[in-house]
């Protein structure tokens, strides 16, 4: 094969390959990820809000997260559901300044956050928990990872 051909299939198969990626994520069709900023250095708190998030047949509105120097967290926003019998599932997680993961807020040492719907009602949704606190100084944003 010369040079200039094994180049053509080198970059279809790299097309190929990142084109399976996006039809994979897209066909999913219920995932979404979201992120917004603030900075907790030298806080005491800081907080991440969000406007509305859609995953599915499900939204989110109002999202808040509270972020505290001990390592705890509160969370509150609204839900819905156009359909009966969902679940909004959230995996929150946060970033430092240049987008790198430093760690999950966890609920019970769990990194996922689940809550009902009811159909066509809004509904808030109140929760808790904990992060590790070494790295309250280095937050610079949350990432919202949701599934409905």
């Amino acid at each position: 094969m010369n040079g200039s051909r094994r180049v053509s299939v080198v970059v279809a198969l790299f097309v190929l390959a990142l084109s399976s990626l996006f039809v994979g994520q897209a066909s999913a069709g219920t995932q979404t990820a979201a992120t917004t900023e603030a900075t907790c250095t030298g806080a005491g708190s800081c907080w991440f809000t969000w406007g509305r998030i859609t995953a599915g047949d499900c939204t989110m509105d109002q999202a808040k997260w509270t972020l505290n120097r001990n390592g705890s967290a509160s969370f509150e926003a609204v839900i819905i559901s156009s359909d009966s019998d969902d679940a909004w599932l959230m995996w929150p997680v946060a970033t430092d300044v240049n987008g790198f993961v430093l760690g999950p807020i966890t609920h019970g040492g769990d990194p996922k956050f689940v809550r009902g719907t009811v159909k066509n009602q809004w509904t808030w949704w109140f929760d808790a928990g904990s992060f590790d606190p070494a790295w309250f100084d280095r937050i610079q944003s949350m990432r919202l990872t949701s599934h409905c």
